[in-house]
């Protein structure tokens, strides 16, 4: 075990006070988590007919279904040039930077910019 924290050289502290990093392969990452609105599901069955409703309203608990969404955006920036990667996640209402895991990978053309979730 190393007395030196090889994470704070590689990110030159940026990471104390935003997610402004700078890895140690020269790729600066910035990571954003906006919260979109939620999606409700009202209670209630199918059907288009007064009455033949499924299933029938009296079976259906009358409490309304709701999604929480946030949005994850990466910003790589790699050699003055930033590419963007951007998913939503759904059920996740305490989501914060430290599960978001990114990985970036430098190609010819355009990086791969990878955005994971950790449970």
């Amino acid at each position: 075990m190393s007395l030196i924290d090889t994470y704070q050289i590689a990110t030159c502290g940026q990471n104390l006070t935003n997610t402004f990093t700078l890895a140690s392969n020269g790729i600066l990452v910035d990571v954003f988590i906006e919260d979109l609105p939620s999606i409700i599901f009202p209670p209630g069955g199918g059907g288009i007919i007064p009455g033949q409703e499924w299933p029938p309203i009296s079976h259906v608990s009358g409490s309304q279904e709701e999604i929480t969404r946030k949005r994850i955006t990466v910003i790589a920036t790699i050699k003055g040039i930033e590419y963007k990667e951007t998913i939503i996640v759904e059920d996740e209402p305490n989501l914060t930077v430290d599960n978001v895991s990114v990985d970036v990978q430098a190609t010819d053309t355009k990086p791969i910019i990878t955005i994971s979730i950790k449970k």
